[in-house]
């Protein structure tokens, strides 16, 4: 592509034989239609799986104004970064080799093209919207005053519009947010909503003795539908589902004919909420020998298990001269939305964070570049430094 060294012009129409002609050197006539330069086009440039991937099941071109453009696919999105060529292409419809070309008329000319990029699916708005749709019970959104104003309603139609990602990709991403579709409206199920839920599961799990891997899910409808009949099916599938080894189906025939296997580390990590979320700080020797009496057993319980949800810092305590190591509730969910207020609060709890700490409350919301690691794209909010044991920790900018 450099300008020191140009190609050929080249005429492209329905496919490549045209531009391979010029390109050859043989001597071609092209016709210049009166409309030429009246419409608009554009150019990508695709592989030749990418290409059968949309000639198949179709793009979708996402973006509002001050985004970056994204192409996506049924399961993958493409970022879409404007490149110069040092081609002039000219345009004939429907033209389809050297001889065709004789007998059509150039409409336009391009000199760009887009080139297309993987990228991670862009789902921090999917977060932004959702946070105003929290659901606990009760058909008006806890954090945006109660409006369910049809305009604000976060349907599938209106999610595929807002968030660039591909529709696989958006499904995925409404399942970890812990959304559940309710009246045809996407809401976030509140925590303490949630947990009352996945407790009623586990307690019905041990109630009637169903083994771990073999829980049958209809069972588990019914039940609490009796003891819980305001309680969505949906909500509860979901609360299931995010107990399981894998995680359930919408609820059709064949997944509420299922049995499910209960995943014994998703158990822990649960128990160890209930316990945070009853008691928000303690010292980590005690929340270590609680979480073991009512873990499943045989887990080997680690603090890693925890991330996103509590964070271990150290504080003074009365009548000790050096500071103890506690256990912190401080779940991902209930911070700001935005990276720099979310490190703000962060660094409020605790001054000097390692990186595998302070992604866990930032994954949800660092849009990552392919060919960029977390650390690489953490420097530009927050600074990074060595601590005396030569141990790398970021800390709040100055």
């Amino acid at each position: 592509r450099s300008a020191r060294h140009p190609r050929p012009r080249t005429a492209v129409g329905g496919g490549l034989q045209a531009g391979m002609a010029v390109a050859s050197g043989e001597a071609l006539a092209l016709n210049i239609s009166h409309d030429f330069g009246k419409q608009n086009f554009a150019l990508l440039e695709l592989d030749e799986e990418l290409l059968g991937t949309i000639l198949e099941s179709g793009m979708t071109i996402k973006g509002e104004a001050g985004d970056e453009a994204v192409l996506c696919t049924a399961t993958k999105t493409y970022v879409m970064r404007l490149a110069e060529s040092s081609n002039t292409h000219y345009l004939l419809p429907g033209a389809v080799g050297p001889e065709a070309t004789k007998h059509s008329e150039i409409i336009a000319s391009v000199n760009t093209y887009y080139e297309l990029k993987p990228t991670v699916p862009r789902v921090v708005k999917l977060r932004r919207l959702l946070h105003k749709r929290t659901y606990d019970g009760l058909d008006t959104a806890s954090a945006d005053g109660g409006d369910t104003h049809a305009a604000k309603r976060l349907t599938t139609d209106a999610l595929r519009a807002a968030v660039q990602c591909s529709d696989a990709e958006l499904h995925a991403a409404l399942n970890a947010t812990h959304a559940v579709e309710l009246r045809g409206e996407w809401r976030m199920l509140g925590i303490g909503y949630r947990h009352n839920i996945t407790e009623s599961i586990i307690k019905l799990v041990e109630e009637h003795g169903w083994p771990l891997d073999g829980v049958p899910v209809a069972s588990v409808l019914a039940r609490v539908a009796e003891d819980s009949p305001d309680l969505p099916g949906a909500a509860v599938l979901h609360c299931l589902s995010y107990l399981c080894a894998q995680p359930l189906g919408p609820a059709d025939a064949e997944v509420v004919d299922a049995t499910c296997v209960l995943d014994s580390r998703q158990m822990a990590i649960f128990h160890a909420e209930n316990m945070l979320r009853e008691q928000p700080l303690w010292q980590t020797e005690d929340f270590l020998e609680g979480w073991v009496a009512v873990a499943p057993e045989g887990l080997d319980l680690s603090l890693r298990m925890l991330g996103g949800i509590a964070i271990e810092v150290e504080l003074e305590v009365e009548g000790q001269t050096q500071p103890a190591k506690h256990v912190q509730w401080l779940p991902s969910a209930r911070l700001p939305a935005s990276i720099s207020e979310r490190l703000e609060s962060l660094f409020k709890v605790k001054a000097a964070w390692k990186l595998e700490e302070i992604t866990s409350y930032l994954d949800e919301l660092l849009e990552v570049v392919i060919d960029q690691s977390k650390e690489q794209i953490l420097i530009q909010y927050a600074r990074q430094m060595k601590t005396d044991e030569d141990e790398s920790v970021f800390i709040r900018r100055i």
